[in-house]
This record gives C-alpha cells, structure tokens and sequence, in this order.
C-alpha cells in the first residue's frame, strides 16, 4: 500500500516488532524519540504517524500538538498502554488524533489500522488536490469573464467615439478643400485626428482580439469535456464522502441514487458542480435545528430521452424572485462576506458545455431545488 508510516517509540524492541509485523506491506520508517520523528517528518512525506505515548522528554501528545500545526494531512495515531487511557483522551481532545491502539497490540488490528489509516491521507491528498483545482478553476474563469465583459463595455463606447472622430475628419479634410495652400494650422490637427483614429483601430483590434481568446478557451473546454465521460453516481458517492460530516452538522440528509448509464462530461469538473450545489443547500439552512432542516439528493436517468437526472433539494430559506432572476450571474452573490458569486455560475458553464442544462425551482419559506440534466455518453 502506498505510503509511509513513521513510528516513534523510545523502546528499541517495539521498534523492531513493529517493522517485523508490517514487513512486505507497509514502508515503515521508526524513530526513538519525539524530536528525532519531527526532524523526519521535515524531510520526507508521511502518510500515518504512529506515536507512542510515554516516552522521556517529549511525550506522544507533544508530538502531535506540533504535526498537527505543520503537517495537517498526515494521520495521527497514539500508541498507549492500558493504563494510559487519561492520556489517549488528551491526546485526542489536544493533538486530534485519528485513533490509538492499546499495547500489546494484536498485529491484524495494526495492520487493519495502519491501511485505514493511509487510505485517509490518500483521500485528505485527492480533496486537497480537488480544491486547488477549484480555485484554479474560479480565477480561470472569473479572469476570462472579467476580459469578456471589459471588451463587450468597450464596444458601446468605442463605437460611438470612431464615428465622432470619422466625422471631425471629414469636416477637417473640407476645411483643408476650401483653405488656400500653407494657411494656418489646420494640416497638423488633420494629422492628430488620423492619429487618434489610427489608435482606435489598435483598441478595436485587441477588443476583438480578446472577444476571440475568451471564445477560445470556452469551445476548447466543450470540445475536451465533450470526449470524456463521466460516472455520475460514482461522482455523486464521492462528493457525499468529502462533505458528509460537515452536511450531517446542519441537515439530515436523504439519497436516492439509481443506476445510471455514463454521461458526457469531466469527473472533476462535474464533482465541482456536485460539491456546489451541496454547499449552497447547506447554505440555505436556517438556524432551527439539525432535525428540522433536510437535504436530499436524487440520480435518475431517463434512457428514452437520452438523459440522465439529478436533483439536490433543501427545504431550507428559499430563493426570493429578485435574487432567483440573477443567481446564474457572474459575481452574483447574497452573501456579505466570504462569497465569490462564481459557484452556481461556474456550474452552469460546466454543464452547458456538454449540452446539459441547469435548472432550479425554489419558494421562499419553502424550500430550493437544482436540477441537472445531462447527456448520456455515445458508446
């Protein structure tokens, strides 16, 4: 299994057991001591960090406290003997560790933690990786929608600044018709007016040029994206993993998930749209209860029609009709602070650009629902 497990242990003997009975399936590294694993966990990646808990001059706690201030992803697991159980709590409540393991242990309970264990820090790398992609993503996004809209506001103006320009250049080459060879100034406000309209073209240029660019990468995404396909339900499984904690906080969660044939689209991207919607039912939750608040979430697919379903619905706060009209909008956001307004607009481009559709239905006091319809993939 990938993955290394560090084990700092101040006993020699538990150090070289512990190697023994993990030999052949885990890359174990040991260390005897607390600020010996901490210079090691400086140097190389580590996916489990297995401590034992009484140990001279830095106790197993301690060493948690600080891996899990530098390295947050890493799993922490306590070793500790029977009479130590005051200390696992501590440990648990002080250096938020995954688990402990009571010595001696039993050497299939070991390995059966070390590979949940990994399988954590794998699924704590992915969500991390997912994430940077999503903010990738957003500033992509929010800089070609930033370009194309500067462009389109230029236009207007422009347009109306090229044709004042074209006409004090044909009334300024009449007054050059009528004026007697060598008079005045005229000739040089003639050559500053054709200046400006040369500038003009340069500024109509890169307008259109910047229009192209944006088309660009758009058809290119819907191209690429077009080629792919997409498990849904897998996709949908996996987002609810990601979220589920923090869901199960605010709302009890119902899901509905058929069998579906696989659809056109990026997995990631469509885990992105996944992951929005869910955020924003968790966001419309009103302070009343966990209880009281549900979240649920349908796959179905309609195989006749060539398409494949799915609903998230809350009945939380509801969308009022004002808000409904732009909640697609780039930059749209009700939120005063820590909204971008790039979320639900994002999805809608990502299921666009496969030829699906986005849809929602919502009353206020009643409840919200996005539906997401998507084509099912030629095979």
């Amino acid at each position: 299994m990938t993955g290394t497990v560090l084990y700092v242990d101040d006993d020699t003997a538990n150090l070289v057991v512990l190697k023994a009975t993990c030999q052949g399936e885990f890359d174990v590294i040991t260390a005897a001591s607390g600020p010996e694993g901490l210079e090691i966990l400086k140097q190389r990646e580590v996916a489990v960090l297995l401590v034992d808990q009484r140990m001279p001059g830095m106790s197993g706690v301690e060493v948690f406290e600080i891996a899990q201030e530098l390295y947050p992803d890493t799993v922490r697991i306590l070793i500790t003997a029977y009479s130590d159980l005051s200390d696992a709590i501590n440990a648990i409540n002080r250096g938020k560790i995954r688990r402990y393991i009571r010595k001696p242990w039993d050497p299939d309970e070991l390995k059966a933690v070390l590979r949940d264990g990994i399988e954590t820090y794998q699924i704590r790398r992915k969500v991390n990786m997912l994430e940077t992609r999503l903010i990738e993503t957003e500033r992509t996004y929010a800089l070609g929608v930033v370009a194309a809209s500067v462009a389109h506001e230029l236009r207007n103006p422009l347009a109306a600044m090229v044709m004042g320009v074209d006409l004090a250049q044909l009334r300024l080459d009449q007054l050059m018709g009528e004026m007697r060879p060598g008079g005045g100034v005229l000739p040089s406000h003639v050559d500053t007016v054709r200046k400006v309209r040369h500038q003009m073209d340069e500024i109509a240029a890169a307008t259109d040029q910047v229009t192209e660019i944006t088309k660009g990468m758009e058809l290119g995404h819907r191209r690429r994206d077009e080629d792919v396909q997409a498990d849904l339900k897998e996709i949908v499984d996996l987002t609810l993993t990601f979220v589920r904690a923090a869901l199960l906080k605010c709302a009890l969660l119902e899901v509905d998930l058929q069998p579906c044939p696989p659809v056109k689209g990026s997995p990631n991207k469509l885990g992105q749209v996944m992951t929005n919607l869910l955020v924003n039912a968790m966001q419309a939750m009103p302070d009343r209860g966990r209880s009281e608040n549900r979240i649920k979430v349908s796959l179905a697919p309609d195989q006749a029609e060539g398409w494949v379903r799915l609903a998230v619905q809350d009945n939380g706060e509801g969308i009022p009709d004002e808000v409904r009209e732009h909640i697609f909008d780039p930059f749209f956001t009700t939120k005063t602070q820590g909204g971008t307004g790039l979320g639900l607009a994002i999805s809608k481009r990502i299921v666009e650009e496969v030829g699906g559709r986005i849809e929602v239905d919502s009353r206020p006091g009643t409840g919200t629902t996005f539906i997401v319809w998507l084509p099912v993939a030629r095979t």
